[in-house]
């Protein structure tokens, strides 16, 4: 009898374009039929919900690390799957888990780049090194002035692109347990800072997401960008301007998700869908996804590539040391929802940073009523 056709649901991202490309051949020597169905990170909630309501039939389906990772457990929509082996680094392998069992499989781990033109940046303050802090950045744009920075502000990115700020005084949008605290005058504050970056940022920048933040930064277009790692392939492209003028560091304030494949607990095919995660998150595959998204999930990726791609030092030490994730909560899409409405006003000039960061607690506190 020939196999049924294992079918994923992903989100547009290198590291997926990488898997159906097949002049990469990423795929050929699975044993088995594997249709991907790939949607924008702005039709790709909705989609996902889809599948859960029983309006659409994937086996696997791509989740947003701890982002989502709880909410989906706890109602039951993902099966577990077997252990991660221990080349699988530590902090993602822990994401991966919940209540003792694992039910996500790495792809690619996402956190806060910056990447910005040595040439230009060095005369005006000097090389930042591994890591540098949102305050740093801040008076880099002051010092360079109008397009300095791409900002990812599009309404569907807005929220995680100024994270980063909202914790830079020591603020947050939420508290260890969950607690909304995003109206605080450190999170109200660092606001505030990252809404000072549109002045030195192209007057479109609000239609920026990272498609628009990757060209920025490697046409040269502006000298900083703050972006994905996920997005390093795509801006170390064929088409890059000067590419040796790249450098590349992370935030102290940084937030990261590793975003992974799922089987779906309503599949009816999970232990060849497992097979499939099994074979999508070997080595050999993370070595060669790793060299188009940027952002590999195992230790000997990191170790193998060092030399090869600049970006990987920066992205190790994010991923170890400085990247903070949010809360595992119930209801995180919703939640958050309202920080990236909120945001996106204020960014428009529509609202105060203080009165958006207001208007979203009350709106996350309503939710979590009902």
């Amino acid at each position: 009898m020939e196999q049924s056709i294992i079918r994923v649901l992903a989100v547009g991202d290198p590291a997926v374009e990488g898997y159906v490309d097949e002049t990469k051949q990423v795929l050929s020597h699975f044993p088995g039929k594997v249709s991907f169905d790939v949607f924008a990170w702005e039709r790709y909630y909705s989609e996902m919900m889809d599948v859960f309501a029983g309006k659409a039939d994937y086996d696997v389906i791509m989740v947003a690390g701890h982002l989502w990772k709880r909410d989906f457990v706890e109602k039951g929509w993902l099966s577990p799957i077997g252990d991660l082996d221990d080349d699988i680094l530590p902090v993602i392998a822990k994401e991966a888990s919940f209540a003792g069992k694992t039910y996500l499989s790495p792809s690619f781990c996402d956190g806060h780049m910056v990447v910005y033109r040595k040439s230009r940046l060095e005369p005006v303050g000097g090389l930042p090194e591994t890591v540098m802090t949102p305050q740093r950045y801040l008076e880099f744009a002051r010092a360079l002035g109008k397009n300095a920075v791409a900002m990812k502000a599009h309404p569907s990115e807005i929220f995680t692109d100024a994270l980063p700020f909202m914790r830079m005084y020591g603020g947050d949008a939420f508290d260890p347990t969950g607690v909304p605290i995003c109206d605080r005058e450190e999170t109200v504050r660092g606001l505030e800072s990252y809404l000072e970056l549109r002045r030195y940022a192209p007057e479109d920048t609000a239609s920026y997401g990272n498609a628009e933040v990757a060209n920025a930064i490697s046409s040269g277009k502006t000298t900083m960008g703050i972006t994905w790692s996920g997005q390093m392939g795509v801006v170390m492209g064929p088409d890059c301007r000067q590419p040796d003028d790249l450098g590349f560091c992370t935030l102290n304030t940084a937030w990261n998700v590793t975003w992974s494949f799922a089987v779906s607990a309503f599949s009816e095919q999970k232990e060849r869908a497992q097979d499939l995660l099994n074979y999508l998150r070997s080595p050999q595959i993370d070595r060669i996804a790793g060299s188009f998204s940027g952002a590999p999930v195992r230790k000997s990726s990191y170790q193998q590539g060092m030399q090869t791609y600049p970006w990987y030092p920066s992205q190790l030490a994010m991923i170890e040391t400085y990247a903070k994730p949010m809360p595992d909560c119930s209801k995180a899409g919703e939640r958050n929802a309202c920080l990236y409405d909120e945001i996106a006003q204020a960014f428009a000039g529509k609202k105060s940073a203080l009165c958006a960061m207001q208007d979203a607690k009350q709106r996350i506190l309503e939710i979590d009523r009902t």
